[in-house]
């Protein structure tokens, strides 16, 4: 412990954040389970959202799979992910919420961890001790990680997922790293977003065959409990619906989410409700969405980048891109915040980096200070910190990719030489 601090006193950024994680982890626990936690579990709160849509969905489909959507909002996840999620009908809504939070938290801890794996890897390297258990507890502390466990969402299974398909890639094994990613894609459509990442000469024929399977196979196998009418009312109905509205609530901190706020009264910051989408702001995405997206992959097959940094780049898009880019849904461009602090080496670079982390372990703030900041403080200022995932991550991304580009033989020298030779 005692080396510990003295690291944190020699790195003040890091060591602030760190220390800050700190009291953070203490105080999550005691805090969710005062305000979610306990009353949910002794039945004076009925559910907890977003769980409660899980578990609802659950005991629809075990009374009759046709009824897994019964409107756009109960259920808005591909079908197949009904399956994993089946089993709570067997249980109470307290015991199944217990077990989902447990899981998360274990996700969490996995997710993180494999991040930082991830990180020594391309470095070539493994991280210091007192670096690593640093970049441990920040992550764990992230309002990301936090909003997950509040509200028991799945985006930390989703993040697993799209870890482990670059840990399977990284050791040449691109079925398997498939396979996983279309068990990412079945809960989310995100993941899918790294497929092309396997276009390596050695990996496209195990990596097909892997897809083919996760793709493919799953739902043909699973047709006899998921009916292929549910795939039907997921395409033709759900999803164009959910790609032309957004929610008003704050905690959604997309391209579209931030635009929408901003030509909304301060109030609907703290009201969850759907609006359209204008097009002017759908035109914005896309655009920004494809540059994003090309860039990287630009940058990854011109050599410029390596797999693991691309692959954290990716994620880190997701949840900017999306109509619905929710604070917990930001735990996929966590990664790409701890490979920024692990690469930052002038006392600039740390500073920027400590300060892009710091935006991300403040969670929304409880309704009454949110009223309290929309009459004492003025309304771009609330609107910038409402926005502060997506400023952060945006910046992220840009100082992400120009000391990659400009450190890459430096930082990764095996990881580069061995991505070369096998392109």
């Amino acid at each position: 412990m005692s080396s510990l601090i003295a690291f944190w006193r020699r790195n003040p950024w890091l060591g602030l954040l760190a220390a800050l994680s700190v009291l953070l982890l203490m105080a999550y626990p005691v805090y969710l389970s005062l305000r979610v936690y306990i009353p949910v579990l002794s039945g004076v709160q009925p559910g907890v959202m977003d769980f409660s849509h899980f578990y609802d969905a659950a005991v629809r489909f075990s009374a009759n799979p046709l009824d897994l959507y019964p409107d756009p909002y109960g259920y808005m996840y591909p079908p197949p992910s009904i399956v994993l999620f089946w089993p709570l009908a067997l249980v109470s809504l307290p015991v199944a919420f217990s077990f989902g939070i447990v899981a998360i938290a274990l996700q969490a801890v996995a997710a993180v961890w494999l991040a930082l794996r991830l990180v020594e890897r391309w470095r070539g390297a493994r991280l210091a001790d007192p670096v690593r258990v640093s970049l441990l507890l920040i992550g764990l502390a992230s309002a990301p990680v936090f909003q997950n466990m509040k509200w028991g969402q799945v985006n930390v299974f989703v993040l697993l997922t799209g870890l482990g398909f670059l840990w399977l890639l990284d050791r040449d094994r691109p079925f398997s790293a498939a396979l996983l990613l279309s068990l990412g894609f079945w809960f989310k459509l995100y993941p899918l977003a790294l497929a092309l990442l396997v276009l390596r000469r050695k990996h496209i024929v195990g990596a097909t065959a892997g897809f083919a399977v996760g793709l493919g196979a799953v739902p043909l196998v699973l047709l006899p409990l998921v009916p292929a009418e549910l795939y039907r009312q997921y395409v033709i109905e759900l999803m164009p619906f959910w790609t032309s509205v957004t929610n008003t609530d704050a905690l959604n901190q997309s391209i579209t989410g931030v635009l929408t706020h901003m030509r909304l009264p301060l109030e609907t910051y703290t009201v969850a409700y759907d609006v359209p989408v204008s097009t002017a702001t759908k035109a914005l995405n896309s655009a920004v969405g494809l540059v994003l997206l090309a860039g990287i992959y630009g940058a990854y097959f011109f050599g410029r980048l390596s797999r693991i940094p691309a692959g954290f780049l990716l994620l880190a898009t997701l949840p900017v891109v999306s109509v619905l880019g929710w604070e917990h849904t930001y735990v996929l461009a966590l990664p790409l915040f701890l490979l920024v602090l692990a690469v930052a080496r002038t006392r600039m670079q740390r500073l920027v980096a400590g300060v892009l982390m710091a935006g991300l372990l403040v969670p929304k703030p409880p309704v009454p200070a949110m009223l309290w900041m929309f009459e004492a403080v003025p309304r771009a200022v609330v609107d910038v910190f409402f926005a502060r995932f997506l400023i952060a991550t945006l910046i992220a991304l840009a100082v992400g990719v120009g000391w990659l580009w400009m450190s890459r033989t430096k930082n990764a020298p095996a990881a580069e030489a061995a991505e070369a030779h096998e392109a």
